[in-house]
């Protein structure tokens, strides 16, 4: 029963600071907004959170694994390149619609962590982790013939896949924009247009 009590305690944490780090760019968010937001006393979230850093990076952390989570399933599902291209962007396309929110979060952390040494630190930590989550899905989209007959490895197919659509996004996002569908959806068929 412990066990539970603590994964919603820690999720209702992770659900406020998504919200606060929404509103407030990551410097000015507090712990105590945080706190106030979650009904969990700031002790609490120090328990689980060690530091802001450690609770803005474990919120990056949860959302990026959703998203390879995701992609893996899809590699799974069929070994036709061009539909396992098509998945993914619509994947992209539906969790921009669900939820934009989340990419403007990961976009306003992912900023404001290189602004500062000690945060670098840990955004490099998960910028690491995040490659790995990454070669294990290009390993397992395997090897792709492009249309001039040469051979890349799913690994970096995939990375300038998503490179590609995580560009459009926050580019937007950035400037206080919606990235257009129809954007994520011409770089699909760039991507498909490349594939044997």
């Amino acid at each position: 029963m412990m066990e539970i009590e603590s994964i919603n305690k820690k999720e209702q944490i992770l659900e406020a600071a998504r919200d606060i780090f929404f509103k407030k760019s990551f410097y000015e968010a507090t712990m105590d907004d945080i706190a106030l937001l979650s009904g969990v006393k700031k002790p609490t979230i120090y328990y689980y959170f060690p530091s802001k850093i450690d609770l803005a990076s474990q919120l990056l952390e949860v959302n990026v694994k959703k998203i390879f989570e995701k992609i893996n399933e899809i590699i799974s599902t069929t070994s036709n390149i061009k539909q396992r291209i098509k998945m993914i962007v619509d994947l992209y396309i539906n969790l921009l619609e669900e939820n934009s929110k989340i990419f403007i979060i990961m976009q306003r952390i992912s900023y404001d962590f290189m602004q500062k040494e000690d945060s670098k630190k840990k955004i490099n930590e998960l910028f690491e982790k995040l490659r790995r989550k990454q070669k294990k899905a290009g390993d397992l989209f395997g090897e792709i013939t492009l249309c001039s007959g040469k051979k890349v490895s799913g690994d970096l197919f995939l990375y300038s896949m998503i490179a590609a659509l995580g560009r459009a996004i926050f580019e937007n996002v950035s400037q206080g924009r919606k990235p257009k569908k129809d954007d994520l959806l011409v770089i699909g068929d760039i991507f498909i247009a490349s594939v044997k």
